[in-house]
């Protein structure tokens, strides 16, 4: 949570920053030389690096605990009220129930489905009964629409994982979120044969980081069967390289078919 709440001050504090330099950049116009293009070709090298830095972390999910999945969007100019008026009063609420921040992503691109998030954020808690214990606190309810009136957009679910996973993020990987509604979980179990021998090339390079099961409960209202997490080690191009390829081609009809809606979206992690 406490690198939610630094990226979200960050990105408040550049815009108070770059604010106040425009202002003064204004009043002292009449003496500031004309930077040559030299020097303007510096700044652009120096800025360009410094916004490629590249970040790492981890995300860790435990098969004991309940996942809470959220996809959602904040309205413009709310980013604070969703940050500081909301995040600092509620997280400590939920800190008794085992809330723990998981990891956040910003949605860079939506290959399937319609949901209109932005971002994409995993929580942890004990268990069912300490959630819905939390939804019930009055302290709880006396906070939850400050979030509602930051945001435009929110879903939430709840899963879980069969095994303990400690997976490396970076900054500058592709991962991807796919969430599906299965009709026919055999047909996606004939797909999976037929094309995840491809995942080791070199050319795809697909790993599968954690499969998420729904609980099959009532709680949200995000409720796909199956999640799969995943990072595309070659880059996009590795997802591109799979299209091409003619396992795949022979076979997508089977995916299609066996989960007729889904999101499938890329991410990167805010790190």
């Amino acid at each position: 949570m406490k690198k939610l709440n630094r990226i979200f001050a960050i990105g408040f504090m550049l815009t108070l920053i770059n604010l106040s330099c425009q202002a003064t950049n204004s009043k002292e116009n009449k003496t500031t030389e004309t930077p040559t293009k030299t020097e303007k070709k510096q700044v652009t090298v120096a800025q360009k690096a410094k916004n490629q830095e590249v970040k790492t972390g981890e995300i860790v999910f435990k098969k004991d605990k309940l996942i809470e999945v959220a996809l959602l969007t904040v309205k413009p100019g709310k980013e604070k009220q969703f940050n500081e008026d909301y995040f600092k009063k509620a997280f400590p609420i939920g800190v008794p129930y085992g809330a723990r921040f998981i990891g956040s992503f910003m949605i860079k691109k939506k290959e399937a489905g319609n949901v209109p998030a932005q971002m994409l954020i995993f929580f942890e808690w004990n268990s069912l009964e300490d959630f819905r214990k939390l939804k019930a606190n009055i302290d709880f309810v006396k906070v939850v629409n400050i979030r509602n009136d930051a945001l435009s957009f929110l879903t939430t679910g709840t899963f879980r994982v069969d095994k303990d996973i400690t997976y490396k993020l970076s900054t500058d990987k592709t991962y991807e979120f796919a969430a599906l509604w299965l009709t026919n979980p055999p047909l996606l179990q004939e797909y999976f044969k037929a094309v995840l021998p491809l995942a080791g090339d070199p050319k795809i390079q697909f790993q599968l980081i954690a499969q998420l099961k729904a609980t099959g409960e009532s709680d949200g209202t995000y409720h796909p069967h199956l999640i799969f997490f995943s990072e595309w080690k070659a880059g996009y191009k590795g997802k591109e390289e799979l299209l091409r390829r003619k396992a795949f081609k022979d076979n997508v009809q089977k995916r299609e078919k066996a989960s007729p809606y889904k999101d499938i979206l890329i991410v990167t992690p805010m790190l």
